[in-house]
This record gives C-alpha cells, sequence and structure tokens, in this order.
C-alpha cells in the first residue's frame, strides 16, 4: 500500500519542480488512444481489472485551465472474438506542461511536452461491449479511482499532437447492482499504456 503515496508523491514533486510551461493556459482536447491495460486487486470478488484486461482502442476529451485538468475517457478491450468489455472514467486532477528542448512551434509554444497528472474520480466498467445509452444494468463494475498518470506529447502542428501515456493507479470497485457490500466489492492496482493522438483546441 505504500507504493501507491510514494509514487503520488514523485509525480507531485516533479510537477512542482518543472518550470512553468510556455503552453497554453486554456485548453479543449479531444483524441483517440490505442494500447492496453491491466491490474489485479484483493476481494471475495474477482476484480474487474483481473478479469478485463488486454489491448484496446479508446476516445477521450477534457478541458484544462491552468493545471486543472477535467477529462472523461473511454476504452474498449479487445479479445479474439472482437471487444470486450470497457472501462469509463472521470477525473479530476492536476496537470503541469513541461517544456523539453529548446525547439519551438511557429506561434512561439513548445513543440515537445511532458505532462505528469494526478487526478482522482469515478470509474465504470462493463464486461462487454457497451450499447447506448449506457444503464446500470450493463455496469460490472463501479467506484472511485486515483491516478498517477505521466504523459508526453510532440506537437505535429500548434493543434495535433502525438504522444504516449502511462498510468499508474488504485481503484475500490463495488459490483454493478450494489452500493456498499463488502462481499461484492474489490480494491487493487491498475496499469494503463496507451498511444495518443489528440486535437488541442486552446491558448
Amino acid at each position: 500500500m505504500r507504493i501507491v503515496p510514494a509514487l503520488l508523491g514523485a509525480v507531485w514533486l516533479l510537477a512542482v519542480a518543472a518550470r512553468p510551461a510556455e503552453a497554453r493556459l486554456a485548453d479543449l482536447y479531444a483524441g483517440a488512444t490505442a494500447g492496453g491495460m491491466t491490474g489485479w486487486g484483493s476481494a471475495k470478488t474477482r476484480d474487474f481489472f483481473a478479469t478485463t484486461r488486454g489491448g484496446g482502442l479508446g476516445v477521450g476529451l477534457g478541458m484544462k485551465l491552468l493545471f486543472i485538468d477535467v477529462s472523461a475517457n473511454f476504452l474498449q478491450t479487445l479479445n479474439g472474438s472482437g471487444t470486450s468489455g470497457t472501462l469509463i472514467q472521470l477525473l479530476l486532477g492536476g496537470e503541469v506542461d513541461v517544456p523539453l528542448g529548446r525547439t519551438k512551434l511557429h506561434d512561439g509554444e513548445p513543440q515537445k511536452l511532458l505532462k505528469p497528472k494526478l487526478a482522482v474520480g469515478f470509474g465504470f466498467g462493463t464486461p462487454g461491449p457497451v450499447a447506448y445509452p449506457l444503464t446500470d444494468e450493463q455496469v460490472s463494475a463501479k467506484g472511485v479511482v486515483a491516478d498517477a498518470i505521466l504523459g508526453y506529447e510532440y506537437f505535429i502542428d500548434p493543434f495535433v499532437a502525438v504522444g504516449v501515456e502511462a498510468t499508474f493507479g488504485w481503484h475500490y470497485f463495488f459490483g454493478g447492482d450494489v452500493v456498499n457490500s463488502v462481499e461484492t466489492s474489490s480494491s487493487g492496482y491498475h496499469v494503463l499504456g496507451l498511444g495518443t493522438v489528440t486535437f488541442h483546441l486552446g491558448r
């Protein structure tokens, strides 16, 4: 259990020590992701991340003002027969942009950014593909998540960036049809590794 405070502390120290970025003060962004996730937990019921893991495709969108970041992320995992379970996260966190190198875009913004972020929020998992609108009957697990995220972005132009993102987090999930039963809850850790293509609109 000590690894989570240590990791969060390390990311926070990196954010505090970083020199101010010459990047956007406000940003609205959306993009596509590809990669995978896994996880584990100790509980009387099977942990969602231990049973829903592997490669996947996703989308995300968010808004950032100064260092406050609000985002929604969706990841659809895949298996040998096609689409499998899904993970939806609604997160509120703090993120800083750390310029790397001296190369800048034509408008003066840095071309390469390191993006450490700490976030907390809610997670929802389904054992199969989502049929919209999402209903509680589809949700196999739901609860709180706390994520330490380290991202890297390379801006092709002022509005489009490609990058990678690594997440190590902690979760406490209930079964989809309960809210407080210990017998149907699970807690543990999860890891995500994603490639990203993100469209930014902001200054």
